[in-house]
């Protein structure tokens, strides 16, 4: 079940919407700076998108269900997390502003989403209809660039994610998580990192002050 709510301005018939207006500029200026997406091939997507504010604790896609879109984050953070079979939450990944959120796996394979992708705060996202047999992604070899890219990038911080998890002390992953979001450390609770570096939130609030003391 879905928590919080979640609102929509599709494409060109959200022109009235000052803020879906907002979110789909930001939106081309990111794709057209880091992609080099064209305005003729945005064009061509427009009418397909839609703008989408969404309240804290809403789950855009939920584990175990099939998904049919992706999105991009243009205000907000949003976390991943598996659940194991007792209950117990497990974040994989936090995402903020100018990324790609949703599981590009479930995607590509047309098979349930192994994890929930869930807002952590109020958030502006722009969601992307995907079928891989459609006009566009058939027509577009730059909307099949920005995607192959995005599944790239995807790839690169998991598999950093994971020699992490497989090679770093406790607090040589905080000291790089640290590194690597600082502008994230102040907008995640405590017991949401520690859940991501696999430690406790006892330890990470008896240790991390320690761990940024001695570097």
């Amino acid at each position: 079940m879905k928590s919080g709510r979640l609102s929509q301005g599709i494409g060109k018939d959200s022109s009235g919407d000052s803020r879906s207006e907002f979110a789909l500029a930001c939106m081309y200026e990111y794709l057209h700076k880091q992609f080099g997406l064209s305005k003729a091939s945005w064009e061509l997507f427009l009418p397909e998108m839609a703008v989408v504010h969404a309240e804290a604790k809403c789950q855009l896609q939920e584990a175990g269900q099939l998904v049919t879109q992706f999105y991009f984050l243009v205000e907000g953070l949003v976390r991943f997390y598996y659940v194991t079979p007792d209950g117990k939450e497990s974040n994989k990944a936090f995402y903020a502003e100018n990324n790609i959120v949703g599981s590009l796996s479930a995607l590509i394979l047309n098979e349930p989403c192994r994890f929930t992708v869930e807002t952590m705060e109020s958030c502006t996202l722009v969601a992307l209809p995907y079928d891989p047999k459609g006009d566009i992604w058939q027509v577009s070899r730059e909307w099949q660039y920005v995607f192959n890219r995005c599944c790239q990038l995807m790839l690169v911080r998991n598999e950093r994610r994971e020699a992490e998890l497989l090679t770093l002390s406790a607090k040589q992953r905080y000291l790089q998580f640290v590194q690597n979001f600082p502008h994230y450390i102040d907008r995640i609770p405590q017991y949401h990192i520690a859940s991501y570096l696999g430690v406790t939130p006892v330890a990470l609030s008896k240790y991390k002050n320690q761990w940024i003391s001695e570097t």
